[in-house]
C-alpha cells in the first residue's frame, strides 16, 4: 500500500549493493551500501522516518530494501530502472582505515573462486585482490557508472517529500545537485556532502550551490582539494566567505571541525570511541545524523554531535541496515553524555 505521510527528512543519493572486507579479513557480503541509503540511516538515528531519493537496479534484492523499509526509509522517491546489475563494488580495508574500491564482481564469485566467505588469511586477501585485478575490465557497468546514465531528477520526488523539514544532498553531480536546489522550498533545510563528483570542481564551479545551502560538508581530502597548500582552519573559513551556512570537515576517526563563525575558529566534535568493522558509509551517515541534529537544534556544533553518535554505531555493523533497529532513546542518553562518555 503506498505511504501517504511526509518524512521528516529526506536523503539524495545512491542505493548500491556493497561486499566488504574488513581489516581483519572479516567478510560482509552482499550488504546495503550507497550514500543515500547510509544518509538515511544515518538520521534514523534520531527521526522516525526519511524519504530516499535514488535510482535503483531492477536486480536490486527485495530483502534488502524490505530491511530499509521496516526500519524507517521511505522508498517513495526510489525508481527502479530495468537493469539487472549483479556486480557489486568491493571494499578492501586497511587498519588505519584506507580502502582500496576499483574492483567490481558478484558476491558469489568468491566461492566460485575457491575462497571462504566468511573471513579471508591475509594470504587470501592478497589472493583475492590480484584474481578481481587479473579480472578488471576499465569503464565496465558498476553502481557508480549506472548512476552517471541514470541521474536523479526533482520530477521522481513525491510531492509529499517536499513537506520533509529537511534534504540532504548526498555525493552527486553538480548539475543534480542544482536541479535540486532549485525545487527544494525556501523554508527547507538543505545541506550538502560533496564526494568525489564536486571535488572534480573548482571552488569557483560550486558557488552558485555554496551560497543556497545550509551547511556544505566535505571530506579533509575534498577540502584540501578546494582549498589546496593550507591548513584546515583556514580552509575552513575561506569556504565560509562563499556561503552563509556551516561550513564542517569531515575528519574520518579524528572526529570533525566546525568552523564557528561568530569567534572565527574551528571548533573540533570528537567521535565516540569505538571499533569500527565497517568504516563504509561513515561519512554519508554522519551527514544524515548532521542533518537531523540541524533542523532540530539549529546549532551546528550539536548538529556535529548527531552525527557522530551515528556514524559511530553504522560502522561497528556491516552495511547500512546493519544498524537497525535503532534504539533512539539509547541514542539520545548517548547525545546527553558526549563527549565524556559517548560510546554507540
Amino acid at each position: 500500500m503506498p505511504q501517504t505521510s511526509v518524512p521528516d527528512l529526506i536523503t539524495i543519493g545512491g542505493l548500491t549493493v556493497d561486499n566488504v572486507v574488513a581489516a581483519d579479513g572479516t567478510l560482509g557480503l552482499g550488504q546495503a551500501g550507497g550514500n543515500g541509503a547510509y544518509a538515511a540511516i544515518g538520521a534514523l538515528h534520531w527521526v522516525k522516518s526519511v524519504g530516499l531519493v535514488s535510482q535503483a537496479v531492477a536486480s536490486y534484492p527485495r530483502g534488502v530494501l524490505d530491511r530499509l523499509i521496516a526500519g524507517g526509509v521511505d522508498p517513495g522517491g526510489v525508481l527502479f530502472t530495468a537493469t539487472d546489475l549483479h556486480a557489486g563494488t568491493w571494499f578492501f580495508y586497511k587498519d588505519n582505515g584506507d580502502r582500496d574500491d576499483r574492483f567490481q564482481s558478484a558476491p558469489e564469485d568468491l566461492a566460485a573462486a575457491g575462497f571462504p566467505t566468511d573471513r579471508l588469511t591475509l594470504n587470501q586477501r592478497a589472493d583475492w585482490h590480484a584474481h578481481l585485478a587479473a579480472r578488471h575490465v576499465e569503464g565496465a557497468m558498476g553502481y557508480a557508472q549506472f548512476r552517471v546514465l541514470h541521474p536523479l531528477t526533482p520530477e521522481q520526488i513525491p510531492a509529499r517529500f517536499w513537506q520533509a523539514r529537511g534534504m540532504l544532498l548526498a555525493p552527486s553531480g553538480l548539475a543534480v545537485m542544482a536541479a535540486m536546489l532549485d525545487r527544494a522550498p525556501k523554508e527547507m533545510v538543505v545541506i550538502a556532502d560533496p564526494g568525489w563528483q564536486l571535488a572534480r570542481h573548482t571552488l569557483a564551479d560550486l558557488a552558485p550551490i555554496l551560497k543556497r545551502l545550509n551547511a556544505f560538508l566535505p571530506s579533509e581530502v575534498e577540502l584540501r582539494h578546494f582549498v589546496p597548500d593550507t591548513g584546515i582552519a583556514t580552509a575552513l573559513e575561506v569556504i565560509a566567505q562563499q556561503t552563509s551556512g556551516t561550513v564542517a570537515v569531515k575528519l574520518g576517526p579524528r572526529g570533525v571541525l566546525v568552523w564557528d563563525r561568530a569567534r572565527s575558529q574551528a571548533v573540533p566534535v570528537p567521535s565516540p570511541n569505538v571499533t569500527a568493522c565497517d568504516p563504509t558509509g561513515a561519512g554519508d551517515a554522519f551527514c544524515g545524523g548532521f542533518l537531523a541534529g540541524l533542523v532540530e537544534t539549529f546549532d551546528p556544533v550539536q548538529a556535529a554531535r548527531f552525527g557522530a553518535l551515528a556514524a559511530s554505531r553504522v560502522v561497528t555493523r556491516f552495511g547500512a541496515d546493519g544498524a537497525l533497529p535503532v534504539d533512539r532513546a539509547a541514542m539520545r542518553a548517548a547525545l546527553s553524555r558526549f563527549p565524556e562518555d559517548a560510546t554507540a
